[in-house]
């Protein structure tokens, strides 16, 4: 039997997703979930971010999401989609470390990424670099 286009399961029989698929989703989406712990409490945030290169990136205000990019935080990023008549849908998980991009001209070339905060643009000029560590993405068999 011939496996080589055989998709690789995990042990639920899910689709293991390849590291360039997760990207192609990550690109594809304008929203994830920011994770990560605030005075030793879990948090899980939105953030709109777009992808640069194998770092995520992401505009944000004075708070908690800029604090644990100040001190070089372990954080995560999630995405997904779900259909639920169909029984379908993918799943990708991003670890990595929060940096605070200070650097002027990284800030100028960043600010021309397709991303824009919906919420008080304005406030927002604080830029979020999450350091890709690992990136997995699963999904179901039929997509």
């Amino acid at each position: 039997m011939d496996t080589s286009t055989s998709p690789n399961l995990d042990w639920s029989g899910l689709v293991i997703m390849a590291t360039e698929e997760c990207y192609a989703r990550l690109r594809d989406e304008p929203v994830g979930r920011l994770g990560f712990v605030d005075r030793g409490e879990p948090v899980i945030l939105p953030v709109n971010y777009a992808v640069d290169g194998r770092s995520i990136v992401f505009r944000t205000a004075q708070g908690s999401k800029l604090a644990a990019a100040a001190m070089g935080a372990p954080v995560c990023l999630e995405i997904d989609r779900w259909e639920g008549l169909e029984h379908s849908g993918w799943s990708v998980l991003v670890k990595g470390l929060a940096d605070q991009v200070l650097d002027d001209g990284e800030i100028d070339r960043l600010a021309g990424l397709p991303t824009r905060p919906w919420s008080h643009p304005d406030l927002r000029t604080s830029w979020v670099r999450i350091m890709v560590e690992e990136v997995t993405g699963r999904r179901l068999s039929n997509l």
